[in-house]
């Protein structure tokens, strides 16, 4: 009997790792690899934008729904993404939020610095347009919902890729011209 007592821990042990390992119903995050002016072709536009490079053959990300955390004055994450309950990683596996509330409290666990290729990254800005509450700013904060990359009063707020405080969604956002170009940060659905 006593033989087998080591047998019996280690056995405990490893059902005990295997129950710890990574939850499959993590949600991926990545930043794209492309940069894109602010006339997107709205939410839908940026959202296949997403997709695409989700779906390209160099991506490591799982397959699924991708869309981006991006808001047009009156959509917003908050209102188009399913709320998650469990983990957002980056491709890597490397925690970002612990579930959509933690997403959403005004702070990351990590920046969001890796493409969907897996290459990690600097300093770099994506198109928003939303607070890291997941709300949307006002619409002439998103380029005109995405859709202008003239000159004139709009603006579109970014994020940052080096932050984990709220400047990781709502940093800032430069005058829309046809010649500024930023990322999108996709979020698997």
């Amino acid at each position: 009997m006593n033989n087998h007592l080591p047998m019996i821990f280690a056995v405990a042990l490893f059902t005990t790792i295997a129950v710890e390992a990574a939850d499959s119903n993590e949600k991926t995050v990545f930043v794209t690899k492309a940069s894109f002016k602010s006339n997107m072709g709205g939410l839908a536009g940026a959202d296949a934008k997403c997709q695409a490079e989700a779906d390209d053959p160099a991506s490591i990300v799982p397959s699924g729904t991708y869309m981006a955390w991006l808001s047009d004055g009156t959509d917003s994450p908050d209102t188009r993404f399913t709320k998650s309950s469990h983990p957002y990683v980056l491709p890597d596996g490397t925690k970002v939020a612990e579930d959509y509330t933690d997403l959403t409290d005004g702070s990351i666990q990590h920046p969001l610095n890796i493409d969907a290729t897996g290459a990690t990254f600097g300093l770099k800005k994506y198109w928003t347009g939303t607070f890291a509450d997941g709300t949307t700013v006002r619409v002439n904060e998103t380029c005109s919902a995405w859709g202008v990359d003239l000159p004139g009063p709009d603006y579109g707020m970014l994020g940052q890729s080096t932050e984990k405080s709220t400047s990781w969604s709502s940093h800032y956002g430069p005058p829309c011209r046809s010649y500024l170009t930023h990322k999108l940060a996709c979020f698997q659905q």
